[in-house]
């Protein structure tokens, strides 16, 4: 069971008794930790590869690229806090909405506590962004993923040629610039529709022209269908 609590900048994610596997992809809009209550996961990022069990915290500032995989089935508290107000004087805000979050989804004080402590310890860490053309043409892909981009497009704006813009990019973000742009579509899809948009609407707004091509990568990326989703959000929203 996956169960979503959003609300002031902040979203915990609870998969309780979970046998999801995620693939390589990466936060670029959050701060994103993780506490393990139950079972065994295995996290992999650019930097190496860690298994963390119960009471194992584990951390990942935005954008850096990771998987999870299952190493046995699992409970595990995810809190993810927008990087804008993560890094702003509004921080207090956003750790008061993650507060409120955790005590409604998890209701363990000692979690809580760990979870809030690393995340005053990770909002002080560099984020990532860069600068540059590159560091532009990310940011581009993030603000608005569904515009038509294709990769000789891509390659004008970061001033390089497409191979060579495939390697850089790669090299810096950990993902294609074609992958960062779907993830990115599908962030945006699932934004939608933790509003009032119907699935549809969040597929033609977030830059699919086919439904089930949002389905397919939704759910290869969130692990629910996006109607799913959608579900959990309506039931779990937060304050």
């Amino acid at each position: 069971m996956v169960e979503y609590f959003q609300g002031g900048g902040a979203e915990v994610i609870v998969c309780q008794g979970s046998a999801l596997s995620y693939p390589w992809h990466s936060h670029v809009s959050t701060l994103t930790l993780g506490a393990v209550l139950e079972g065994v996961v295995e996290l992999e990022t650019d930097q190496g590869t860690g298994i963390y069990r119960e009471n194992g915290l584990f951390a990942l500032p935005p954008y850096m690229p990771h998987s999870l995989k299952a190493g046995s089935p699992y409970t595990l508290v995810s809190l993810c806090v927008r990087k804008a107000p993560a890094a702003s004087g509004v921080f207090r805000e956003a750790r008061e909405s993650a507060a409120a979050l955790l005590r409604r989804a998890v209701g363990l004080p000692e979690v809580e506590e760990r979870l809030l402590e690393e995340l005053s310890l990770l909002s002080g860490r560099r984020s990532g962004e860069g600068e540059g053309p590159l560091a532009e043409l990310r940011a581009r892909l993030e603000r608005e993923p569904e515009l038509p981009c294709s990769l000789e497009d891509m390659a004008e704006l970061a001033c390089m040629s497409k191979y060579h813009l495939v390697r850089a990019f790669r090299r810096e973000a950990g993902l294609t610039p074609h992958r960062f742009q779907l993830q990115n579509r599908v962030r945006k899809g699932q934004r939608l529709l933790a509003g009032p948009a119907t699935v549809a609407e969040a597929a033609a707004a977030a830059g699919f022209c086919d439904q089930s091509h949002f389905d397919r990568q939704f759910k290869r990326l969130v692990g629910l269908t996006p109607a799913a989703y959608k579900r959990s959000c309506t039931a779990f929203s937060g304050p």
